[in-house]
């Protein structure tokens, strides 16, 4: 049966979460819609109360190592706050098809951007708060937008755009992945609670997931500390770029 496995797909989803900034929760509402059979609305629900203690446990973790650029991330907080609760009171009004296809399409886009800027570096990076410009801001307030508006339609996570928007802003991959779990967090406990007053909700599905995913969750910091944090700098970017444009085309392919 389908539901035994959330725990296994949960640890390598909060794997993901924390070590590159998202992408978990598309695995989650895949899995419990696809195999499970789940109702989009209540794949949603679940998959964004799964995420906070999973993100909040990443985000502590992060912070700890410098990667967190906290003005930065409340710029980003802003946007996904617009953008969860309109996503939330517009989730089932529309077919399933069209929000994965404007998912899709999203991805897509954001991988293709992170892909130029693999090739061609951004001139400057933003190491710190006090090198944000104002096109910056803007900037990070339309992609947490976007990923406000994924969450709360789909329950995804909606790290993917606001990872790649990160790294096209010109954030160091570690502090692009630190900064993004730690909006993430925020952004899904706003998504959370308007699913929750909507009644969607099983709490047994969350269990489930939940006993693997705060093990991955563990799991994924551990990992990234045994690694040269050079390599991870040089190798995340288009590492995150290659799993976009995956998901983009798996999705839209749908």
């Amino acid at each position: 049966m389908p539901v035994l496995y959330l725990p296994l797909i949960g640890f390598f989803a909060g794997m993901l979460i924390i070590s590159l900034g998202g992408g978990g929760g598309a695995v989650y509402v895949g899995v419990l819609t696809g195999l499970c059979g789940i109702a989009p609305d209540v794949a949603a629900s679940v998959s964004l109360a799964t995420a906070i203690p999973t993100t909040l446990m990443g985000a502590f973790s992060h912070y700890r190592a410098g990667n967190v650029n906290i003005r930065l991330a409340l710029y980003v907080l802003a946007g996904t706050a617009v953008g969860s609760v309109a996503g939330s009171l517009c989730s089932g009004l529309l077919p399933l098809r069209f929000y994965n296809k404007l998912t899709g399409l999203i991805l897509l886009v954001l991988a293709l951007q992170m892909t130029w800027h693999c090739v061609y570096p951004p001139k400057r990076e933003i190491k710190d708060a006090d090198s944000l410009t104002v096109q910056d801001k803007l900037k990070a307030m339309a992609y947490g937008l976007l990923g406000g508006v994924m969450s709360g339609l789909l329950g995804v996570t909606g790290g993917g755009p606001i990872t790649a928007g990160l790294f096209v802003l010109g954030c160091t991959p570690l502090h692009a992945v630190g900064t993004s779990v730690f909006v993430i967090f925020g952004m899904s406990l706003v998504g959370f609670f308007m699913h929750l007053s909507l009644g969607h909700m099983d709490w047994n599905l969350v269990k489930l997931l939940l006993s693997g995913t705060l093990a991955g969750a563990f799991a994924g910091p551990w990992l990234m500390s045994k690694l040269d944090r050079q390599k991870v700098n040089r190798y995340l970017r288009p590492l995150v770029a290659v799993i976009n444009l995956i998901l983009a085309v798996l999705i839209l392919m749908k």
